[in-house]
């Protein structure tokens, strides 16, 4: 028995070694994927209820509250009691547009409101806040102490205590203000009492304990030693919330993570990864702890988990996490924004041509959108925006789609396609610009139906792979264009979203002309933000416009009137003005041949204030009016200037002929060999007149 049950044993355990061998050929690939693996699963952190301030905001009949400061504006809205009231007045409602599920703890809720009495000692109130959360109504109304509100601003305070309730997404939050009665205290004149809120002067605030969003740490994407950590924060107000929080961070271990994260819808939240570089290799326990802060001034919420992950040495990534769903286009904060650009006005032929060259640079999480767009052209597998679908996949083939970096066949069939229909305003150009990026194509470049050529050009700053990098659009274009007739250059072109694309804009542009073309007038208008500088050369002119930091909803307007006309070009003025101010100087140099010069010799002054006149291209008109005020200026004081008298002593020492007057004696000097010669006599000024 022993025997045989030995040889069953024996027998048995070798299919086991060579499943054994088999297992671990097929795993070894698998191990060198440098895929590594994690053990967890998404944890949600945060929060069932937070500390939060509400301001309130608009109208009193319309108003909201946000938990936002940057939503109070410069101007306060008010609710102004003039009179005596006996009966209940509503000073506002104002309701919460947003509410996030959950648990509404009990606590005590504070509402200041700020008010003003004018015209009077003070004013006796009796005032009810009645705050209405889901299915229930809370109500406090002012204390004995509290309810006289002495005279000039202040505040006035409730304490309303609230149960807890429980709220659903389409639960209703709302605060409703009434006056029962308004004592005024020794008026005089027009007393009144106003209450105000929704400004950085008057902010009225309620303040309580309520949920607002939650966080869930997912589970960490391993890709060789580069590990990815993703929170999902959900709440009603999108990226809103990231924008105007006061700071998101991920810590790994106690250590901050740097570098800008990647953003991504996830169902009805947003998820922001953020990419770890520093995993010891191989398997390791590691803490993930998520930092929110929600308002300045406010408490920290927080929340952590601890992963197991396993990592391997690679360097084949590119340090940022590549998301399979399309990136947003924004933070809630907006991008960086620069363009700049040259313009050159040229007269041919009697056509003015104005041909362009202008370069939009693009960085933060735009550029990582179009730099994941350009990877994922022609892609019918992944959910794509309708900006992204509109791209065919041409020459792009499987093996450039979705490689993490652009290839340049990529970059082929993104100019072609642009250029495809580009001097249409249907064109996929202007689709792009205008609801890919948020920009105003006509706006920017100018009329697409009149341009002659346009040119497009993509500019990866030397970067090819689906990073944070700046991406640069240069845009060449040229039109004729009609002289004299007003044309606007550039107008504001950033279309405004609820959540900006664009943080700022810094702008840029150099125009020259040739030296038979003009740039009339040229000027901003609108804005004090924008300056425009304008100089003039007798080889032509030069038009700098510049602005920096500028936001979003800022209106500009830079105009000029082109011009080919001969009284207008740098160089026909330039010499008109030269040859005008020579003949008038030669002309009164001949009136004053025996005349004082010295006062013509200051006048001389006027040169240069010309010439600086022409620099600053001022208009022709001025222009010319200057020279011709110049040219007379000089001809009276040539007609004004006193005759040259020389003394006896004088006349001795020259080599000058000259004659005493037969009236007075007095000698004087013979300056012309012209025959007959008639001067007046220096001393007597009778004439004199010498035939031989």
């Amino acid at each position: 028995m022993c025997v045989w049950s030995c040889q069953v044993t024996t027998m048995s355990w070798r299919p086991l070694l060579f499943a054994s061998i088999f297992l671990v050929a097929i795993m070894a690939p698998m191990n060198s994927s440098l895929v590594g693996f994690t053990q967890a699963e998404d944890t949600v952190v945060c929060c069932d209820s937070v500390d939060v301030s509400l301001h309130l905001i608009g109208s009193e009949s319309s108003g909201t509250l946000s938990p936002f400061m940057q939503d109070l504006s410069e101007t306060t809205m008010s609710k102004t009691i003039a009179t005596a009231v006996t009966s209940e007045e509503t000073v506002g409602t104002w309701a919460l547009p947003d509410v996030w599920p959950g648990t509404v703890p009990a606590s005590t809720w504070t509402f200041d409101m700020v008010y003003e009495v004018t015209n009077a000692a003070g004013a006796q109130v009796n005032a009810t806040a009645s705050l209405q959360i889901g299915s229930q109504t809370f109500t406090a109304e002012t204390a004995p102490g509290s309810s006289f509100l002495a005279q000039g601003k202040g505040t006035l305070s409730f304490d309303i205590d609230v149960d807890t309730t429980t709220i659903s997404s389409s639960s209703n939050v709302v605060l409703t203000v009434t006056a029962r009665s308004v004592v005024f205290s020794l008026p005089a004149g027009e007393a009144q009492l106003e209450f105000q809120w929704g400004s950085e002067d008057s902010d009225s605030v309620l303040e309580g304990e309520m949920p607002l969003m939650s966080l869930t740490l997912l589970e960490p994407e391993v890709e060789g030693s580069e590990v990815y950590f993703s929170v999902v924060l959900d709440s009603s107000w999108g990226t809103k919330i990231l924008s105007n929080s006061e700071s998101l961070n991920m810590r790994v271990n106690g250590v901050l993570l740097d570098g800008d994260p990647i953003e991504t819808s996830q169902g009805d939240g947003v998820r922001i990864t953020w990419t770890w570089l520093d995993a010891a290799g191989g398997e390791e326990t590691v803490e993930a702890k998520v930092e929110l802060v929600l308002q300045a001034g406010s408490s920290t919420l927080s929340g952590m988990a601890s992963f197991v992950i396993e990592t391997f040495d690679s360097t084949g990534g590119t340090g940022t996490y590549y998301p399979p769903d399309e990136p947003l286009q924004t933070n809630g904060e907006g991008s960086q924004l620069t363009v700049t650009g040259t313009f050159e006005l040229d007269s041919a032929d009697g056509v003015l041509k104005l041909t362009r060259e202008t370069t939009v640079t693009i960085d933060d999480e735009m550029a990582f959108w179009m730099r994941w767009g350009l990877d994922h052209i022609g892609d019918e597998v992944t959910e794509l925006s309708q900006v992204l679908q509109s791209f065919d996949e041409g020459a792009v083939t499987d093996d450039d789609r979705i490689s993490r970096s652009i290839e340049p066949t990529e970059v082929n069939e993104f100019e072609r396609q642009m250029l495809t229909g580009a001097t249409t305003q249907s064109g996929l150009c202007s689709y792009y610009l205008n609801v890919g990026l948020g920009i105003d194509a006509e706006e920017l470049l100018g009329s697409f139906k009149a341009f002659e050529n346009i040119d497009i050009e993509l500019d990866l700053h030397g970067e090819p792979d689906v990073v944070n990098h700046p991406v640069s659009l240069i845009f060449r274009t040229s039109e004729n264009i009609q002289s004299n007739e007003k044309m606007v250059l550039l107008r504001s072109f950033i279309t405004v979203q609820p959540a900006p694309f664009w943080s700022d804009l810094t702008l840029t542009l150099e125009g020259t002309s040739s030296g038979f073309a003009s740039f009339i007038d040229a000027k901003v208008l609108e804005t004090e933000e924008v300056k425009v500088s304008q100089s003039r050369y007798p080889w032509g002119e030069f038009v700098s416009v510049e602005g920096d930091g500028l936001n979003q909803d800022e209106d500009f307007t830079i105009s000029f009137i082109p011009s080919n006309s001969p009284l207008n070009a740098p160089m026909p003025l330039a010499l008109g003005v030269g040859l005008a101010l020579f003949a008038g100087l030669v002309i009164a140099l001949r009136m004053t041949r025996t005349k004082s010069r010295r006062i013509l010799m200051l006048e001389l002054i006027m040169v240069p204030i010309i010439a600086l006149i022409h620099f600053f291209a001022y208009p022709a008109v001025f222009v010319g009016g200057a020279v011709g005020f110049t040219i007379l200026l000089w001809w009276i004081t040539a007609v004004s200037s006193p005759r040259i008298r020389l003394s006896e002593d004088a006349m001795a020492l020259v080599d000058t002929p000259s004659i005493p007057c037969p009236a007075c004696g007095t000698n004087n000097a013979v300056l012309s060999d012209e025959r007959p010669f008639r001067f007046a006599c220096a001393g007597c000024e009778r004439v004199i007149k010498l035939v031989a």
